[in-house]
């Protein structure tokens, strides 16, 4: 057979295993990746669109370049905090800026070859950052479940709790389908409202800088430079947004005037007409170039709008609809027939809760995504980037491209464990994750990493090569581009219940139990960054925890717990070493040598020790000899000990014997020669 041949047979088979393996495994793995695509953005702070852009080109470009070829990249819920953060402090239109360069950090330290460093982390840190990073999503998506926003801080989400189960728990209203029709559709009407106000703000913001992005001009002649943007086409939407508005106004009116009197719609009624006044005077410092008016103006319609979809929420059904989504996970994994689990529990709860709230026509907020995906990719801007905090913007890119390095390698470490494949090039993963968050920045979407979740969905489907992940960012793709209208069918509630069991998860209480096996020290250490995390941020929790994991290490090597014991009756003397004999601990062992009676025969038992350097091992050698000057003898097994100063030494066959009683003067010299050879 010619070569050719072979090489056509080769291609044969290794297409025929694409079409076998990898196509089902990117089903699989495009079905988990879609609700958490969109339940992350959610949870981030930041509209749908930037989740699912971040899916695909975790798919597309990362599943090219990776050097985990089964790992599957994209938005992921342990960097939402950080997100969320990121975009209070420095708005939205910032995000893109601060991923591009987490990329850029993360494409350098894969080419420098850094890739293993982003590994040398304490697994009590990694899994306490998981556990509060758990923590703090439960504590907000909570409030998500239940059509709220969260609080602002971990502990203030975790202690309105209660609030958001009471309102969960309001005596529900059996009102006609008609009504529920209404109000589902004017939620529906105000939260796509919601979402063209949101992108117009970043719109107008990418033009006139953001009043945290910097400091205001001390010029005279830059109010005149920024007054002379064309905000022409901003202004001519604004004006659109608040027709519709109006319109909204009207049919809110109408149906409070043929249904009977309610207190709720006099509220809703009052925040339409607020909403629209904030909207107008938006457009009006559009028109009129008002530059000290324009952003604020933004900030307050956007407020009105949300002020609005507050008063037209029903919290006790959309708690209804998480309970259920969340029920549905619970029962899928534990009861589903196993060929049936290879459908995703989170994709069948979604699809469930998406059809009871289509049937019953529940009022409740829904995913707000824009027909074309295209129009919420949002480039760097000149304007934003010239007023940037670059030392503020710097610090939180490279708390973004450390987090997600190490959560990326670590979850390639696991996914090499779960296949039998070739296993991951750490430094080309890097690089790649590298290049896909540059892409992500660039087109203003979320940063991304490798997901646990998601790889391991493809590795129990099947999957074989890279083809899994990169099919999985196409079908992202054709879905979101061609099918965005039954995304907007999906309860925002049922996306963040997803998010709450995915907390849960995080936490992982199984994990206590396993560092436990390795010392109080290690789950010291897990709790002190989990509640560090909660109380401050992540990057101090994760701050405290390397240093808690670094004292720890310095305790261990510095550590020297001794012992002396005299036998009674008998010249016979024992001291036990326990730890690391370092020059830190030099006077310790001093302290204890010099309670050596005169003319005793000291045994030093050292099995316990772990190490001992150069400046212990000279005064032992130098007491011995002051010892045996005074009539007493020092028993050793100096090889031994040799041996856990220097094993190379030790290896290659120093001179030895099974137990040398001194020394005495040649001895001595011997040994002190041996050693500093």
């Amino acid at each position: 057979m010619s070569s050719t041949q072979e090489m056509d047979q080769e291609h044969e088979t290794a297409f025929g295993s694409i079409i076998k393996h990898d196509l089902l495994a990117s089903i699989v793995v495009f079905l988990v990746a879609l609700p958490l695509c969109m339940g992350i953005a959610i949870a981030s702070g930041v509209p749908v669109a930037a989740g699912l852009i971040s899916g695909i080109v975790g798919g597309l470009v990362v599943g090219t370049l990776a050097g985990c070829p089964l790992q599957v990249s994209g938005p992921a819920a342990g960097l939402t905090v950080i997100v969320y953060e990121v975009v209070q402090r420095f708005g939205l239109e910032m995000l893109g800026t601060i991923v591009l360069i987490a990329g850029l950090m993360q494409a350098v330290a894969g080419v420098l070859k850094l890739g293993q460093w982003f590994r040398a982390v304490s697994p009590a840190v990694i899994k306490g950052m998981l556990a509060g990073i758990g923590v703090l999503i439960f504590a907000s998506q909570f409030h998500v479940m239940v059509d709220d926003k969260p609080k602002g801080s971990g502990i203030q989400n975790l202690v309105t709790i209660p609030q958001a189960i009471w309102k969960g728990l309001a005596i529900p209203e059996f009102d006609s389908r008609e009504d529920r029709k209404f109000r589902t559709e004017m939620l529906r009407t105000v939260g796509d409202l919601h979402q063209r106000q949101v992108n117009l703000h970043e719109r107008v913001a990418e033009r006139v800088p953001h009043p945290g992005n910097g400091e205001k001009p001390e010029s005279s002649e830059a109010p005149v430079e920024i007054s002379q943007v064309d905000l022409v086409d901003l202004a001519t939407e604004q004006s659109q947004i608040t027709e519709d508005l109006n319109a909204v106004g009207v049919r809110l009116k109408e149906f409070e005037t043929a249904s009977e009197p309610s207190e709720k719609f006099t509220r809703i009624n009052e925040a339409a007409s607020l909403a629209i006044l904030q909207s107008g005077a938006a457009a009006t410092a559009l028109q009129q170039n008002n530059i000290e008016e324009i952003l604020p103006r933004q900030v307050q319609a956007v407020a009105s709008l949300e002020d609005l979809m507050s008063h037209q929420k029903n919290h006790h059904l959309a708690a209804y609809l998480g309970i259920l989504t969340i029920a549905v996970i619970l029962l899928w994994q534990g009861a589903a027939p196993k060929p049936l689990k290879v459908v995703p529990a989170p994709l069948i709860a979604v699809v469930l809760a998406t059809l009871v709230a289509a049937l019953l026509a529940v009022p409740v907020l829904y995913v707000e995504i824009p027909n074309n995906l295209w129009s919420d990719v949002r480039f760097p801007s000149l304007t934003v980037l010239s007023s940037a905090p670059w030392a503020a913007v710097v610090q939180a890119g490279l708390m973004i491209a450390v987090v997600a390095s190490a959560e990326t390698l670590l979850c390639a470490t696991a996914v090499d464990q779960m296949h039998q494949g070739p296993r991951t090039r750490y430094d080309r993963e890097l690089f790649a994750q590298g290049v896909g968050n540059v892409v992500c920045g660039f087109l203003g979407a979320l940063p991304l990493t490798g997901v646990i979740v998601r790889s391991s969905a493809n590795v129990q489907a099947g999957g074989r090569t890279r083809f899994s992940a990169i099919l999985h960012g196409l079908w992202l793709l054709i879905f979101v581009a061609g099918l965005a209208f039954v995304l907007r069918l999906i309860p925002t509630s049922s996306l963040a219940a997803i998010l709450v069991y995915t907390g849960y998860k995080l936490v992982n209480p199984k994990s206590i139990r396993d560092l436990g096996k390795y010392g109080r020290g290690e789950v010291a250490i897990y709790a002190a960054t989990v509640s560090t995390i909660v109380i401050t941020d992540l990057l101090t929790g994760v701050l405290v925890g390397i240093g808690l994991a670094a004292a720890k290490l310095l305790y261990t090597f510095s550590h020297l717990a001794t012992s002396l014991e005299q036998e009674q009756g008998s010249h016979r003397v024992t001291l036990s070493l326990q730890g690391a004999a370092t020059f830190v601990r030099l006077p310790a062992l001093a302290r204890e040598l010099e309670k050596v009676p005169a003319r005793a025969e000291l045994h030093i038992d050292f099995s316990e020790l772990d190490y001992i350097d150069h400046a212990c091992l000279d005064l032992l050698m130098n007491w011995a000899k002051q010892h045996e000057s005074t009539g007493g003898k020092l028993v050793i097994d100096w090889q031994s000990l040799h041996a856990r100063f220097n094993p190379d030494t030790a290896k290659n066959g120093a001179p030895a014997s099974d137990s040398v009683v001194g020394p005495n003067g040649s001895v001595g010299e011997s040994t002190v020669s041996q050693l500093n050879k």
